[in-house]
């Protein structure tokens, strides 16, 4: 039973990936899995169930890679979750491309929700280090970040973007987002590392 949720899951995940939310219908499921429609709605259910649990499947993968993390904190956290995030994207395409190009699809979706929080709580450690102020909130500017970092994963899961060019897109995006709060031995910190992936945008 496992074996044949997890060909389900594995077919919708690719469906997703090359024709969206549209292009998923359960009997081209069933077709790629080697299962009928009935079995897809015993194992998984709906279509809907089925987006929902390649949602769970998504989130769970990234919430294993952020808690292997090393402990550190503050902007060395924030970069550390950042690049997790973006290895394990890039690493398995099929699934995590998937998501990512039909998040606009999917208003209610939130695939990096974990990766909100640890940044929102990288923020609070980096004005404790006085990397940043702490004069803007940390969780607006978290979800702010991470709603980039969805926006260009979406770019790469459609091929608009080259692994490189998604890697380094998203290290922009954290690194620019974080230079408005920054101190002067914050921006010194952030700067070195801008300049490291400006060749590649």
């Amino acid at each position: 039973m496992d074996a044949r949720r997890r060909r389900i899951l594995d077919a919708a995940s690719r469906l997703l990936a090359t024709g969206g939310a549209d292009g998923l219908t359960l009997r081209e499921v069933a077709s790629r899995a080697s299962v009928t429609v009935p079995t897809i709605y015993n194992l998984v259910g709906d279509k809907a169930q089925v987006i929902a649990s390649l949602a769970a499947d998504a989130a769970e993968g990234f919430e294993h890679a952020l808690d292997a993390l090393p402990a550190q904190r503050g902007l060395s956290r924030a970069d550390a979750a950042v690049r997790a995030t973006l290895t394990l994207c890039l690493s398995a395409p099929d699934r995590f491309g998937a998501w990512f190009r039909s998040v606009p699809e999917l208003p209610h979706a939130d695939p990096l929700r974990r990766l909100t929080e640890l940044l929102g709580a990288s923020l609070h450690e980096a004005a404790q280090a006085d990397d940043v102020h702490g004069r803007l909130q940390a969780m607006p500017l978290a979800r702010h970040i991470a709603r980039g970092i969805a926006e260009t994963l979406g770019l790469w899961a459609r091929e608009a973007l080259s692994p490189t060019q998604a890697e380094a897109r998203v290290m922009y995006v954290l690194h620019i987002a974080l230079m408005a709060d920054a101190t002067k031995q914050g921006r010194k910190l952030l700067l070195e590392k801008i300049r490291v992936v400006e060749a590649h945008l």
